[in-house]
């Protein structure tokens, strides 16, 4: 159970839309603030929704109700195989894509939207921030505390860590870039450029992993 939180978190922390934006938001012109506005965001939001998860589940599975657990193993089963279907879907999709965008000389293009990124405030950072979170994983997370026969103290302790794991990629990549900007620059755009050739293969990925997670342990909890 704590491998698997340490995974989900690690996952949480790989999510390439969460490194790419907060890489994005560095050089906007209200400063560093923005980017940080971007990283509270991320923090609150995956915190507010593992501990609704926990006090909410935890309560109706501390009745010791069979249906309860057979119902919330359902539950993680259907978001398993809503993960799978989402990441083969979209596999599909790239290999019927023409192969034509490979034979660009470099990355691609940023739309004009993500160049506009540069004029964001506070607010929209803020809402990027509770939008780019990785709720799946975080679901996911929970889903495997609240199996677990751990004290409340334990699960505390648990969900600190699933937050610290899958807040440390977007927290790091401010940390960096604002105490350390002219260091930063050069791998921070080698890192964005990789990102935006490579973040569909990498989001496929972690779809197919927390997919396959979760269906397996819910059709475990179910047989």
């Amino acid at each position: 159970m704590l491998a698997a939180v340490v995974l989900l978190g690690l996952g949480c922390a790989a999510n390439p839309w969460g490194i790419m934006m907060a890489i994005l938001l560095l050089p906007a012109r209200r400063g560093h603030g923005i980017v940080w506005a971007f990283v509270a965001a991320w923090i609150a939001s995956i915190t507010a929704v593992l501990a609704i998860i926990l006090v909410g589940l935890g309560a109706v599975l501390e009745s010791g109700s069979d249906t309860a657990r057979t119902s919330t193993s359902l539950l993680e089963l259907v978001l398993g195989l809503l993960l799978l279907g989402f990441g083969l879907k979209r596999i599909g999709e790239d290999r019927r894509a023409p192969a034509t965008r490979v034979a660009s000389a470099g990355p691609p293009p940023l739309p004009g939207w993500l160049k506009a990124i540069e004029n964001i405030s506070y607010v929209l950072a803020f809402l990027l921030g509770i939008y780019s979170a990785t709720y799946p994983l975080v679901i996911a997370a929970a889903g495997e505390i609240l199996s677990a026969d751990v004290t409340t103290s334990e699960t505390v302790a648990l969900a600190v860590l699933f937050v610290v794991l899958g807040s440390s990629s977007v927290v790091a990549v401010a940390a960096f870039g604002t105490l350390a900007p002219s260091r930063s620059a050069p791998l921070l755009d080698r890192t964005r450029a990789w990102l935006i050739v490579h973040n569909r293969a990498v989001i496929n990925a972690i779809l197919l992993v927390a997919g396959l997670a979760l269906s397996a342990r819910a059709l475990t909890a179910l047989h």
